[in-house]
């Protein structure tokens, strides 16, 4: 058959658990056993551990936002081939602060057929434990490095009737909090540690009194924080 009249193969984008094993989805499980040749991720070792797991064997392929054009470039072939692939990253939903979107791209370009299939996320996780309401959220994902970008960043938090959801290192946390508390003081915040691990944390508050017990905060794990600064506060709990 000539290679240009093949018909391509699937790249399915398949989000994995941010911690608990248990969170990955039939559909996912299915997805791997049955309809995909070979797996492309962000660190083969932690999809291999994954795989392992779920009794799972099939080749696992390194492709992150460092490999070079000529890897995306096989594994762009590869699908051209009529083999199909899944995308996943180290944990999570792939594309979400997390290697994908090059490839989704690249299928794209080539009309290459990209399936989505959802599960564990640590922006959805956190927003579902909050309160804050749920119409108009801001995804910040890792903050910039740099003083003055990154307070601009926060500041977008303080539209009124925004939740904000950040991701944070352990070494930042507690300098984040202390910047929300000074650009945002009258806000809401709710952290999520190790979501869905063994030692999983929420804290929730006004960040007013977070601030005075900061030295509670671990700087150990991987951090989710979200921030919302009502249009007035109300003492009675009720809008």
């Amino acid at each position: 058959m000539d290679f240009m009249q093949q018909k391509s193969g699937t790249l399915y984008i398949i989000a994995t658990p941010i911690g608990n094993l248990e969170d990955i989805t039939l559909r996912a499980i299915r997805i791997l056993r049955e309809k995909v040749n070979a797996i492309f991720c962000e660190d083969t070792r932690q999809t291999r551990k994954l795989l392992a797991h779920l009794g799972i064997s099939l080749p696992v392929y390194s492709l992150h936002s460092n490999s070079t054009h000529a890897k995306y470039e096989w594994a762009i072939a590869y699908l051209k081939e009529g083999n199909s692939a899944a995308y996943l990253t180290d944990s999570g939903t792939p594309g979400i602060s997390d290697p994908g979107g090059k490839l989704v791209r690249e299928c794209h370009r080539n009309d290459i057929s990209v399936v989505p299939i959802p599960g564990a996320s640590a922006l959805t996780a956190l927003l579902s434990v909050s309160g804050f309401p749920g119409k108009n959220i801001l995804f910040l994902g890792f903050l910039s490095k740099k003083p003055g970008k990154r307070r601009k960043e926060i500041q977008f938090a303080a539209e009124n009737n925004i939740v904000a959801v950040i991701y944070e290192s352990p070494k930042r946390i507690r300098t984040l909090l202390s910047e929300i508390a000074e650009i945002i003081p009258m806000s809401q915040v709710v952290i999520g540690r190790e979501l869905t691990k063994f030692h999983e944390e929420i804290i929730a508050g006004p960040i007013a009194e977070i601030i005075k017990k900061i030295e509670w905060i671990k700087e150990k794990g991987e951090y989710t924080v979200a921030i919302y600064q009502p249009e007035k506060i109300d003492t009675n709990g009720l809008k």
